[in-house]
């Protein structure tokens, strides 16, 4: 747990999403999605919601026989830009896993998320920017 009387954030550096195969289904497009958001709200969201941490997708395209498909896999984004810049910051310790399917033939799809992030202090009027960003947004 953070310590807010420290004005302790969580730093974010690097996330992995793992998330299963969706099913060959003949003529369907399937797939599985997962989110990484600080927000209950997002659920299985892209980069274009402010919540969203990362992101990650599988998805399976097939032909109406099913003689042929074609499998997509992609992870936004995985890491910030190998420097000191941070993927997020967070001034509380929620963060909430969405995992989602779509045209699957049943209850399909697992999520599983590495987080690699450090502890740091922020001075008071950085922390209750964080803060007031997180709780408007």
């Amino acid at each position: 747990n953070l310590d807010s009387l420290s004005r302790e954030i969580l730093v974010i550096q690097m996330v992995d999403l793992d998330v299963t195969s969706p099913e060959l289904i003949a003529g369907q497009r399937t797939q599985v999605n997962a989110t990484l958001g600080d927000s209950a709200s997002v659920g299985a969201a892209g980069l274009s919601v402010g919540q969203t941490i990362a992101t990650s997708n599988k998805t399976i395209v097939a032909d109406a026989g099913a003689a042929m498909a074609v499998a997509f896999d992609n992870q936004e984004p995985k890491f910030a830009q190998m420097s000191d810049t941070p993927l997020f910051v967070s001034a509380t310790d929620d963060l909430f896993l969405a995992v989602q399917g779509a045209n699957n033939g049943g209850v399909v799809g697992q999520g599983q998320c590495r987080i690699f992030a450090r502890r740091a202090r922020a001075d008071a009027d950085t922390y209750a920017a964080i803060l007031t960003s997180q709780f408007n947004s």
